[in-house]
């Protein structure tokens, strides 16, 4: 992790991803924050004292199982904000968010301004909204029950600012499926004209 000293970017960051009208509160200090791939943005052990909104690269947030191997919860990208659920409980989550690129973030200490935070109705209302998006994402990408044709569309439509699938192990671990039943999947929506293949492992939802 490594704080970026660049008033100027931080300036353009807040202005661009409009995060200042989250809240009513003054004063308060954001922070431009870097981390590298493979390293670790939240973990169990690690109490989460920030609010981290995305502003560049993906993470992917996963959980252990007692035999020592993970499971995908949710590959997250831009505007994404992490540690409102830590906000609300006070204590960290059983998952990781782990850095699948370089990825660049605004950072809120949730030390300092905790008090103003939980006074602040706006913030409120939009930390409801976060954490509410995230529930239904999970139910809806980990909902066993639905079809994976319904899961990659859904993703890409409502999940994806892009609405493109970047490689296939991205949607694998998305979709919580197999590497062929996504395979049948977009060659099935290929064919009917809702996907439309861009490069290896690239497709767009027309």
């Amino acid at each position: 992790m490594e704080y970026i000293s660049d008033r100027e970017l931080l300036k353009t960051t807040l202005e661009k991803m409009g995060i200042s009208g989250h809240f009513d509160s003054l004063g308060l200090q954001f922070h431009l924050v870097e981390y590298h791939k493979g390293e670790l943005l939240v973990a169990p052990f690690k109490p989460m004292d920030q609010l981290l909104f995305l502003a560049r690269g993906r993470v992917s947030i996963y959980g252990l199982r007692e035999d020592g191997s993970s499971f995908s919860v949710y590959l997250a990208g831009h505007s994404v904000l992490l540690g409102d659920v830590e906000f609300i409980r006070k204590e960290p989550l059983p998952f990781y968010t782990e850095a699948l690129e370089k990825v660049l973030c605004v950072s809120l200490s949730t030390t300092r301004h905790r008090e103003s935070l939980e006074k602040d109705v706006r913030f409120l209302n939009f930390l409801l909204h976060s954490v509410a998006d995230k529930f239904h994402m999970f139910f809806q990408m980990g909902n066993p029950a639905q079809p994976v044709e319904e899961k990659l569309v859904a993703f890409l439509r409502d999940l994806q600012p892009d609405h493109t699938l970047h490689g296939m192990k991205v949607g694998i671990l998305q979709l919580h499926c197999s590497r062929s039943q996504l395979q049948r999947v977009v060659r099935k929506l290929c064919e009917q004209g809702v996907l439309e293949k861009l490069g290896k492992g690239q497709y767009q939802l027309v």
